[in-house]
C-alpha cells in the first residue's frame, strides 16, 4: 500500500527520539476477519506504531500513533477497509493524571500508598518496614538485573517459610503495565497488615511476592519512556534494545506469538533465558516448585483471566481444575466492583503465545495452579490507568487470590 514506504522513516524517527507523548492517540480499530487480522499483522510488523493489544480477528486492536503518523495510519485503515474509533485522544493527558507522586517517609515509616504510582526504591523501602514490624516477613534478593538492580522476593511465613503449601504472585514483567506492582504491592499490604481479618490464610499458606519482575524496565518507563514494555537488554547484531521477558522462557521459546525481530514488542530474545530477570526467577521458583502450589503473574490491560497453555488451543493437564477455580475466583472478584472479567486458556481468549513464564509455570515447574490476571481497564485508559483505579483494581483482584488461598489450603495442607 501507498504508506508503507514511509513508515520505516518514520519509525526511525520515533525511535531515537525521547518520547513526550503529548498530542499521541490510541486508535481502536476493528478486526472482522482472518484476512484483516493478516493485513493488520503486516502494518504491526513495520515498527511504525505501538500496538497496545494483539491482532486477533474478531477482536479489537488498540494503536497508539503520534500526530504526525495519525494520518499515514488513517490512510492505510481506509485503503485496508477497516473501521476504527478514537480511544484516547491524547495520551500526554492521561500520563500528566497518572503521574507518580513520592510520598514523605512519616510515622509509619515508609512512603507507600495506593493512591499514586511509586519507584521501585519506595517499594523496597516498605518491605524493609515489614520485616521491621511483622515478624513473619523476610525479605529475599534473588539476584540482579542487567542494570544491577536487586530483585527481591517479600516472604509471608508464619513458623519459618518451607513447611506450608506456597503462593508465589509477581508483577510488572512488562514495564508500562503500572497497575501490577500497584496491584500486587496492595494485595501484600492486605495479606500482611490486616493478617488479623484472615489468619488462616498466613497459618495455612508461605506467600512469597515478586513486586517487580523486571526493575529495568520499570525504572526506563518511569524515567525515561512510559510506554517501555521490554527489558533494556542489547545484543550484537541487534538493532533495537529490549527483551520481551514474557516470551523469553524456555518452553516452546520462540515457536508462535513472539517475534525475532529486536525491534518488536514480542522480542523473544536470542535465546532462551538470555534475560538475567527471568533466570533469576526460574532458579528461585525453580528450587522450591514441590512447595509452590499456585503461580499468578500479573498483567493489564483487557480484564481477563488466563489459564495455560499459551502455545496451544490442546487443554493443558489440570485445565479442568484451573478453569473451576478460575470461575469461582471471577465470582467472587465480580461481586467486588462489578466488573467483568473473561476466563479461559490464552488462545481461548485471545491469540498463541509461546515461551511465557505462566507455561514454564506448569509445563516445566508442574505448579499445579497458573494463571495470568489482565487488569483494568477495556480500553478507556490503557496502560495509563488513573491512580484511582489502583485500590479498586487490587480490591477485586485480592477476592480472587482469597478464593484462591481457600482452595490451597483445603487442598494441598496436611491434616
Amino acid at each position: 500500500m501507498r504508506v508503507l514506504a514511509t513508515l520505516l522513516g518514520l519509525w526511525a524517527s520515533l525511535a531515537t527520539a525521547k518520547e513526550s507523548y503529548s498530542g499521541h492517540s490510541v486508535l481502536r480499530v476493528v478486526v472482522e476477519d482472518q484476512a484483516q487480522a493478516a493485513a493488520v499483522e503486516q502494518l504491526a510488523l513495520t515498527g511504525a506504531w505501538d500496538f497496545w493489544t494483539e491482532v486477533v480477528a474478531g477482536r479489537t486492536v488498540d494503536i497508539r500513533t503520534s500526530p504526525e503518523a495519525r494520518e499515514e495510519l488513517e490512510a492505510w485503515l481506509a485503503d485496508a477497509g477497516l473501521a476504527w474509533s478514537t480511544m484516547i485522544q491524547d495520551v500526554g493527558v492521561l500520563m500528566e493524571a497518572e503521574a507518580a507522586t513520592t510520598g514523605v517517609k512519616g510515622a509509619v515509616g515508609h512512603s507507600m500508598d495506593w493512591t499514586s504510582y511509586h519507584a521501585l526504591e519506595d517499594i523496597y523501602g516498605w518491605f524493609d518496614f515489614l520485616e521491621e514490624t511483622f515478624d513473619f516477613c523476610e525479605k529475599e534478593t534473588i539476584g540482579q538485573t542487567n542494570e544491577g538492580q536487586d530483585m527481591i522476593v517479600m516472604k509471608v511465613c508464619k513458623g519459618g517459610c518451607g513447611s506450608k503449601p506456597a503462593m508465589w504472585i509477581d508483577s510488572g514483567i512488562h514495564a508500562r503495565e503500572w497497575v501490577s506492582p500497584a496491584t500486587g504491592t496492595w494485595m501484600l499490604s492486605e495479606l500482611v497488615e490486616n493478617d488479623a481479618a484472615h489468619p488462616e490464610l498466613t497459618e495455612g499458606l508461605d506467600w512469597y511476592f515478586l513486586p517487580s519482575h523486571n526493575p529495568d524496565g520499570y525504572r526506563k518507563s518511569r524515567e525515561d519512556d512510559r510506554m517501555w514494555r521490554k527489558t533494556t537488554t542489547k545484543y550484537d547484531g541487534d538493532v533495537c534494545q529490549g527483551t520481551d521477558a514474557n516470551r523469553n522462557w524456555d518452553f516452546h521459546w520462540a515457536e508462535t506469538g513472539a517475534s525475532g525481530d529486536s525491534c518488536s514488542q514480542t522480542y523473544y530474545g536470542p535465546e532462551p533465558f538470555s534475560e538475567v530477570e527471568a533466570r533469576n526467577v526460574r532458579d528461585w521458583v525453580g528450587a522450591r516448585k514441590d512447595r509452590i502450589v499456585f503461580y499468578q503473574t500479573l498483567h493489564s490491560y483487557s480484564q481477563l483471566i488466563l489459564i495455560p497453555w499459551g502455545y496451544t488451543e490442546t487443554p493443558a493437564p489440570g485445565y479442568d481444575a484451573m478453569y473451576d477455580l478460575a470461575l469461582r475466583g471471577y465470582d467472587a472478584l465480580h461481586a467486588v466492583h462489578g466488573e467483568y472479567y473473561e476466563v479461559g486458556c490464552i488462545p481461548c481468549v485471545l491469540y498463541t503465545a509461546a515461551g511465557t513464564s505462566l507455561d514454564w509455570a506448569l509445563g516445566v515447574a508442574h505448579i499445579p495452579y497458573v494463571y495470568s490476571i489482565e487488569l483494568r481497564d477495556t480500553g478507556a485508559y490503557g496502560f495509563l490507568l488513573p491512580p484511582s483505579e489502583i485500590i479498586p483494581t487490587a480490591e477485586e483482584t485480592w477476592a480472587f487470590h482469597k478464593v484462591a488461598a481457600e482452595q490451597m489450603i483445603a487442598e494441598f495442607s496436611k491434616a
